[in-house]
């Protein structure tokens, strides 16, 4: 019998990735907390707690620990590297105490403690720091897809670990452009994080038709960046627009209290 090999890529930290229900009744791992946080300074070490969980209630999971690093492409998706390949990664700080394989029985949690130790020369103007923790499992199982089919499963998943050193936060997101895309219906905003640490936040917009005075609220997007990302976002407009002239009005809130970026655009929508 032929039989179709699956892995399931489970990376919870930016957002939930749908896994049909039949291959999680067979196998799965629960991982949390899916982001892990350092503040350290130069020499210090640091540990935190990660709780891995066999879900399954009739196959063991042999798992394997590995780092690697990770980054924002310019759309917000994550990109994967070997470890220690980015000049902000700290994957070659990590050490897990018990060792990097682990066996859970069926329905079995396991607490372990990864450390981070920080070099005592790190740049000073190098504020942060990130990795990838990935957890895998090794013994494929055996199971059918939603059509009957044979196949083999297994499941991995990713942590990321953040470090930070304790400069003075700087929060700031700039907008460089924002404009109208007829073909798609969309707005599109690029911005950047100038700061010096990871920002998460959302992006709302509002379209005013000047003709007949009526307002749309668009759906809020949230993101996530990285010192020195520069972001191009799509903001799909999901209605329907008269002919007309509008005001569309973007605007940024990440988690300062005293400020919120935001942009104007005027276009006519022929």
């Amino acid at each position: 019998m032929r039989h179709l090999f699956i892995r399931c890529f489970l990376l919870f930290a930016d957002f939930s990735l749908i896994i049909p229900s039949t291959l999680f009744s067979q196998v799965g791992i629960s991982v949390s907390p899916p982001r892990v946080y350092y503040t350290l300074n130069p020499g210090e070490t640091g540990s935190q707690k990660v709780l891995i969980s066999n879900v399954s209630k009739e196959h063991p999971l042999n798992l394997s620990l590995t780092l690697g690093d990770w980054a924002y492409d310019g759309y917000g998706n994550n990109l994967m590297f070997p470890p220690d390949s980015l000049d902000n990664s700290c994957a070659g700080w990590i050490s897990i105490a018990d060792g990097m394989y682990l066996t859970l029985e069926p329905g079995e949690n396991r607490e372990i403690d990864v450390t981070m130790t920080v070099p005592n020369m790190p740049a000073p103007d190098e504020n942060v720091q990130t990795a990838m923790l990935f957890v895998t499992q090794m013994n494929p199982v055996d199971g059918v897809d939603a059509q009957g089919a044979a196949i083999k499963i297994n499941v991995r998943q990713g942590i990321k670990l953040y470090r930070k050193g304790n400069a003075p936060e700087i929060k700031k997101v700039e907008i460089e452009n924002l404009g109208y895309d007829k073909n798609t219906n969309s707005l599109l905003l690029l911005f950047n994080n100038g700061g010096n640490i990871w920002l998460n936040g959302r992006v709302s917009a509002s379209l005013f038709n000047q003709a007949n005075g009526k307002e749309l609220n668009i759906e809020a997007i949230d993101f996530y960046t990285m010192p020195g990302d520069h972001r191009s976002m799509r903001i799909p407009l999901r209605h329907e627009l008269e002919k007309g002239r509008y005001t569309s009005t973007v605007m940024i809130d990440y988690g300062d209290r005293t400020t919120i970026e935001a942009a104007e655009l005027q276009f006519s929508y022929e």
